[in-house]
């Protein structure tokens, strides 16, 4: 009788870790956000979106990413954390970094006709997570344009603009 219990339970380990050996997705970055900061710079938000397909529950171990507009470096995010995932569901985490002025404006295209800045913003690095089966790196490629008016309530950028006189 001993032995067969020691053979189920070692059949249920098996299964439990046959269960759990795939990668953890990234399935969107996205809702990016740019919010003045005063007279300094802005903050720019985005949300990552983590989808586990495990059976068991995976740590996001840490987030690396580089921040592009128009193709130029403006910023990084380098965070530890140890975070968790729930088995079989996706989960969001948001992320943000501060900018100067200097890198926003620099790398914008003007569009005069609409009114507004042009911002494609290009996110580029790797998340690493952990499982019971060792666990992994996720890269990230993720695009995104977002379009700023030079009408209110942006005024620090419209005003600066103006004195930039693009």
């Amino acid at each position: 009788m001993r032995k067969i219990s020691l053979a189920v339970v070692a059949i249920l380990v098996l299964i439990v870790i046959a269960l759990n050996r795939k990668q953890v997705q990234l399935t969107a970055q996205n809702n990016f956000e740019l919010h003045p900061i005063g007279t300094a710079g802005f903050e720019l938000k985005t949300v990552i979106h983590l989808k586990n397909p495990n059976l068991l529950s995976s740590t996001i171990k840490s987030i690396n990413e580089n921040f592009y507009f128009n193709g130029n470096l403006v910023g990084k995010i380098e965070n530890e954390i140890s975070q968790g995932i729930p088995g079989l569901k996706e989960t969001a985490f948001p992320v943000s970094i501060r900018l100067g002025k200097d890198g926003l404006l620099q790398n914008a295209e003007r569009d005069s006709l609409q009114g507004q800045l042009k911002l494609n913003i290009l996110t580029k690095g790797k998340i690493v997570f952990e499982n019971l089966t060792g666990g992994g790196t996720i890269e990230v490629n993720q695009t995104d344009t977002i379009f700023i008016p030079f009408s209110a309530p942006w005024k620090t950028i419209t005003s600066f603009l103006r004195l930039q006189c693009f």
